[in-house]
């Protein structure tokens, strides 16, 4: 069966595809951030807790990890909508597909939110018991990832989509693809790094525990380096066309690929000199290099069947000024509330 012709007609847009594609990458980075940060934070504080569980970093660490829960949720609709926006009629075929592992999506954040926060309150109360909830919260933002990977590489593939007429269920997995393992190891190790960053961070600044800072560098450090060695995997791992993108077959692809690698050794530097500031300034610059090449996958992936520059344009500018105007507001808000949450920490 020709795949072409399993793929939807897409909607028209209000504006040029340059507008969602921008945004797109710039939230997205934001949301990984977070999300990394929650991923990694959960299995560096459980990893010290399995070895002390009265360990004063693990506890710190767990302890703010629910405000991260949430503001990875918050931060993560405005990518999928620009994603639905551009690729809606991929993301919701794969989707689909996938819908009974989609649909437990929203099972785990609610449950791992739940178990974040007994976490929380065990370990304020020094009652024992909360690590069975970190680790249970935790595995459940593991799954997450992994099924979010498997979607967003099913969406890139139609040719796969035909495994519905043997598989009609809603229960596919793309576990053969070549870029999944490497993909979601990536994200792993990069979440690890994050989390070690997540302990140094508040440690810098007298704030935390004294040691958090020497053990969330070496975290960060090593799982950086780990981070690069998995994202070598994903490159050679991707279709010959698209790699070879990176490899000076198009001009741009290759020198944003370089820009973002060569912005992760100074944040490797800072990192083995204990500089957690710097450390974070450069992963953070990094971060959205790496996700303005990842959209550039993507599009590569995609470019045999669809281009987002052919989408049908209907110019009306109004639903994207208001989009704008409420993501100023909405983000001036948490602002405030953050500002305000951290003191009324800092008072108690």
């Amino acid at each position: 069966m020709n795949a072409l012709a399993l793929v939807p007609t897409p909607d028209p847009i209000p504006v040029a595809w340059g507008w969602f594609e921008g945004l797109g990458i710039l939230t997205f980075g934001l949301h990984i951030t977070l999300a990394n940060v929650l991923v990694g934070g959960g299995l560096l504080a459980l990893y010290l807790k399995l070895r002390d569980r009265n360990d004063p970093t693990a506890s710190d660490v767990s302890t703010r990890l629910p405000t991260v829960f949430a503001l990875t949720v918050n931060f993560g609709v405005a990518p999928l909508l620009f994603l639905q926006v551009l690729y809606g009629h991929f993301f919701y075929v794969s989707a689909t597909l996938s819908a009974a592992w989609w649909l437990t999506i929203i099972a785990f954040l609610i449950l791992g939110y739940y178990a974040m926060y007994i976490n929380q309150h065990r370990v304020r109360a020094a009652r024992p018991g909360g690590g069975i909830f970190l680790a249970a919260a935790t595995g459940m933002t593991l799954c997450i990832g992994l099924i979010l990977a498997n979607v967003l590489t099913m969406m890139a593939r139609p040719e796969a989509w035909t495994g519905y007429f043997d598989n009609p269920g809603g229960t596919m997995l793309n576990l053969l693809e070549p870029t999944l393992i490497p993909r979601y190891l990536h994200f792993v190790f990069a979440s690890l790094a994050m989390g070690g960053l997540f302990a140094a961070l508040p440690a810098r600044f007298g704030k935390g525990t004294p040691e958090g800072l020497e053990k969330g560098m070496k975290v960060f450090t090593t799982a950086t380096m780990l981070q690069m060695a998995a994202g070598v995997w994903w490159l050679v791992a991707l279709e010959r066309p698209v790699m070879l993108r990176f490899m000076g077959d198009s001009a741009f692809d290759t020198a944003l690929f370089a820009i973002a690698v060569a912005l992760t050794f100074p944040a490797l530097a800072a990192g083995f000199r204990k500089k957690p500031v710097a450390a974070a300034a450069w992963i953070m610059a990094a971060i959205m290099a790496m996700s303005g090449v990842r959209a550039v996958v993507r599009s590569a992936t995609l470019s045999p069947f669809f281009s987002p520059g052919d989408l049908a344009v209907t110019g009306e500018f109004s639903p994207l000024v208001l989009f704008l105007a409420s993501l100023a507001v909405g983000l001036a808000a948490l602002a405030y509330m953050l500002r305000l949450g951290f003191k009324t920490q800092e008072e108690g």
